[in-house]
């Protein structure tokens, strides 16, 4: 009986076995499975395929992965990240690792996932390593970034478009209504008082007809950031929001050059200070805002902080921007067009918006000196 048990569990071992194989020959990413050591003593059939078609000798099987990672570590950062890894995990001090890369291959450039995990078994020495191709994943976001950036192009060409035409032709026309309104007074004298009255009234809406599409107009696409800079149309913006909302904004220099920005910056770290402000307004429940722009060196950093009832949950990239809005999902994704990235902190206290864009790239000079520094656009 005993003989025929070890038999039996020799066998079921071996199906085991066997469709663990099979399991990982059947997946598409190139899995390699590693002992304590960092050597490789199992791949699964996409891992042979890969190495030969690159060229590789062998299917790997008894090479270190680790001593791998390690020569390579002074030449690729990669590598030299994916080595401390792993040298984590083998010692139990982390349990998964996470990296994406490009390669080089037969076809082209390609992008891979490396994933380096330990099984939860406790008995386990063994590490899984994956490398999985996410190459068409990577296209695919960068067509969608490609038609983001241009529906965003296509919105402020709109924007300044639909601004102009308020400004140049619907304010004029108000304001030609207003003034032959106006040149009633005398005639309407003989009428009495109450057709004065209508006429007073007619003109007084007029007037706040010409006021809102003004100020509309300038929402749209302030003429100041293009003239002057963004600094100035901050100026503006803040004393006009702060007349229409009763809420106290003030607008702050830290540090700045004094050169002009490329206008999709301007744009983009404007329409960040509105959408904040706005947020503000409709959430915070805070008397005062504060607009502080720095720019040092190759870093233009906007921050917009009040002193609100903050925002409910924890802050992360995705719940932080769904609870300020639509608008400063938008903006985050902008600003990672540009380079930059959307940062919000948030606690009893308030809660500052943070917007940061390299300007490396965009035909801005840094700042040399404190000396040379001056406000941006400054009116």
């Amino acid at each position: 009986m005993k003989r025929g048990s070890a038999h039996q569990r020799r066998g079921e071992r071996d199906n085991t076995e066997a469709l663990l194989r099979s399991t990982l020959d059947a997946l598409s990413a190139h899995i390699a499975v590693l002992d304590s050591g960092g050597t490789i003593v199992a791949v699964n059939e996409a891992w042979k395929s890969f190495a030969g078609a690159a060229g590789l000798s062998g299917s790997g099987v008894g090479m270190n992965y680790l001593s791998v990672c390690e020569r390579s570590a002074n030449s690729s950062p990669d590598a030299a990240q994916t080595a401390q890894a792993l040298r984590d995990i083998i010692a139990g001090r982390r349990a998964e690792y996470r990296m994406e890369y490009p390669c080089e291959s037969p076809d082209g450039l390609r992008w891979f996932q490396l994933r380096v995990t330990r099984p939860s078994t406790a008995r386990s020495s063994r590490i899984v390593v994956a490398h999985e191709d996410i190459t068409e994943v990577k296209r695919t976001q960068q067509e969608l970034a490609r038609l983001s950036s241009r529906l965003m192009q296509v919105q402020d060409e709109e924007r300044r478009a639909i601004a102009r035409e308020l400004h140049d032709t619907t304010a004029q026309n108000l304001l030609a209504i207003g003034l032959n309104a106006a040149r009633l007074r005398g005639p309407l004298a003989a009428a009495g008082e109450p057709a004065l009255r209508v006429l007073a009234e007619t003109l007084d809406l007029s007037e706040q007809c010409l006021q809102q599409v003004r100020t509309l107009s300038y929402l749209l696409h302030p003429p100041l950031l293009d003239e002057m800079g963004l600094a100035s149309a901050l100026r503006w913006f803040a004393r006009g929001f702060t007349e229409r909302s009763n809420i106290d904004v003030k607008v702050t220099l830290v540090e700045d050059s004094g050169l002009p920005l490329p206008r999709e910056i301007t744009t983009t770290l404007f329409r960040v200070a509105q959408e904040a402000l706005s947020n503000v307004h409709r959430h915070s429940g805070s008397a005062t805002a504060l607009i502080t722009l720095h720019r040092r060196d190759d870093v233009i950093r906007l921050e917009v902080a009040d002193r609100g009832r903050g925002l409910k949950g924890p802050i992360d990239a995705g719940e932080g921007m769904q609870a300020m809005g639509v608008g400063v999902s938008g903006m985050r994704v902008r600003l990672e067009q540009l380079g930059g990235r959307l940062e919000i902190e948030s606690d009893a206290s308030g809660t500052c918006v943070i917007a940061t864009v390299p300007l490396l790239g965009t035909g801005v000079k840094p700042a040399t000196t404190d000396a040379d520094a001056m406000p941006m656009g400054a009116a």
